[in-house]
């Protein structure tokens, strides 16, 4: 099989290599499994809150993308910009703890810091693998695809725990795995009687955020679906997902659905924005049917968002930050150890990054998300066609909702949500390199038959470029332009 993994393993391990062996395909989907099915809490014993089985192979991707990077032969060909942002992104994470264990930290810093360098390595493989180890188009959407789905039971759990029906977290017990912290219960949020649930989250606002990150993907797979069952499955898939983004009451996520779906309609043609948000209006009505008070008690996190002890505690640390941060400003006081145990509680990663790391590591964490952002952004307006363009802007929305995210909670101290970002990061480095994508492409305007991408705006004026039936460039036509319009 020609993909980077079974390359790596025959050459380097060539006593474990037998006629019938995993595929990087199918070593993301263990991940993602692990990911999303084990309670966040179930750690590998005496490896710690790093010892998630997701990461643990995590770190094995990492290390075999490691092997295949001394033999060049072994890896795709071509610009990837994924390899430098995640480069430097471990590049500065090795920097942070290089100066943290210079200043002298205390033995839990240390302990800290040493679980922050493997939560990252791990991530940083899981990005490569997916972005330098799919090897075709197919496989990238069967990932995605796997990815919804385990997200959808996900939802799932978090829905049986709504309802009271039965708590399945607290029967997930696998051998050698034991719990970190307790598993967290059914809740509630201030003086609501309303249940709060977070599924096999580590806490309800990442049930909340990781779900609304997955809804633009599943949207994508459920406007492409072929009709009949399988077109009723991905439907259903999508259903349950946004049922479960409200049950974790939390802001976060509400401002993340909001953003990509707007930027996600950006896309859209005039119609299918009309269709959508019809559709949408029939499903709040409905949910507010079946779920009396839940958006009634997420509109007030909002209106009452000066009253909330949350969002005041969030504000009065601000002092705080900024005289940490003043004391070492440029590259923070190192990696992973800023903990709330000796300094102070932040629901807010751009403050974390930004006292553990300096403007330098905040830098770094922007340009996480800003160059795939761009990447993704290129496809859709180059991509060869409607769908790859579509589930190219599906990917890029994800990017400034996450930024936004980490605005509002820690992000990355919960690896769901770091996971699927880095699977994000990955994926839309695979379909850059498997699309082709250039900046020399011609902005790519479709075709009369596009249902769900509009031409870019850009285009108008510019000798639109349009697709024939046989994928050849032509001048658009009338209709296409007036579409961009």
């Amino acid at each position: 099989m020609p993909d980077f993994l079974k390359r790596a393993a025959a050459e380097w391990f060539p006593v474990l290599v037998r006629e019938r062996q995993l595929t990087t395909l199918a070593v993301l989907g263990i991940f993602l499994a692990l990911q999303f099915l084990i309670p966040a809490r179930l750690v590998i014993s005496g490896m710690g809150a790093a010892g998630r089985p997701s990461v643990a192979v995590g770190l094995g991707l990492a290390f075999l993308w490691t092997l295949s990077a001394f033999r060049p032969h072994q890896l795709p060909s071509g610009r990837q910009p994924v390899r430098w942002v995640i480069g430097l992104f471990v590049a500065a994470q090795l920097l942070g703890y290089v100066i943290g264990f210079d200043r002298g930290p205390s033995a839990l810093e240390a302990s800290s810091a040493n679980r922050w360098l493997l939560f990252v390595f791990a991530n940083a493989g899981l990005a490569l693998a997916v972005a330098d180890g799919i090897r075709t188009r197919a496989d990238l959407d069967r990932l995605l695809r796997l990815t919804v789905g385990l997200a959808s039971a996900m939802a799932f759990v978090g829905i049986l725990q709504y309802l009271r029906i039965v708590d399945l977290t607290q029967y997930i017990r696998i051998p050698g795995l034991r719990l970190n912290s307790s598993l967290i219960v059914v809740g509630s949020r201030g003086t609501t009687d309303l249940a709060r649930v977070a599924g096999t989250a580590s806490h309800y606002i990442e049930f909340g955020v990781v779900l609304a990150l997955i809804l633009p993907v599943a949207l994508h797979y459920a406007f492409f679906a072929p009709p009949g069952r399988t077109r009723l499955l991905r439907w259903l898939m999508v259903g349950t997902v946004t049922f479960a983004i409200p049950l974790s009451i939390s802001r976060s996520a509400t401002l993340v659905v909001a953003v990509t779906f707007l930027l996600l309609a950006t896309v859209w043609p005039w119609r299918h924005r009309y269709n959508v948000f019809m559709i949408s209006l029939v499903a709040l009505a409905g949910f507010r049917v079946l779920n009396p008070g839940v958006l009634g008690t997420i509109r007030s996190l909002f209106t009452n968002a000066d009253q909330d002890p949350s969002v005041q505690d969030r504000i009065s640390r601000t002092d705080q930050v900024m005289q940490l941060w003043e004391m070492r400003p440029w590259f923070g006081r190192g990696a992973g150890m800023v903990i709330p145990e000796q300094y102070l509680l932040l629901d807010n990663q751009f403050f974390g990054t930004l006292i553990a790391g300096g403007i330098f590591g905040v830098i770094v964490l922007l340009l996480l998300f800003l160059v795939p952002y761009g990447m993704a952004r290129s496809v859709r307006l180059r991509g060869q066609d409607q769908e790859t363009r579509h589930l190219a802007q599906a990917l890029a929305v994800s990017m400034p909702a996450a930024i936004l995210a980490s605005g509002t909670f820690d992000s990355f101290s919960f690896p769901t949500f770091v996971g699927v970002m880095f699977l994000y990061i990955g994926a839309i480095g695979a379909l850059w390199r498997l699309d082709g994508t250039t900046v020399e492409r011609p902005l790519q305007a479709g075709n009369s038959s596009d249902r769900y991408v509009a031409a870019p705006l850009m285009a108008r004026g510019r000798g639109h470029v349009a697709l024939g039936p046989d994928g050849s460039e032509r001048p658009a036509t009338a209709d296409q332009k007036a579409a961009s319009r």
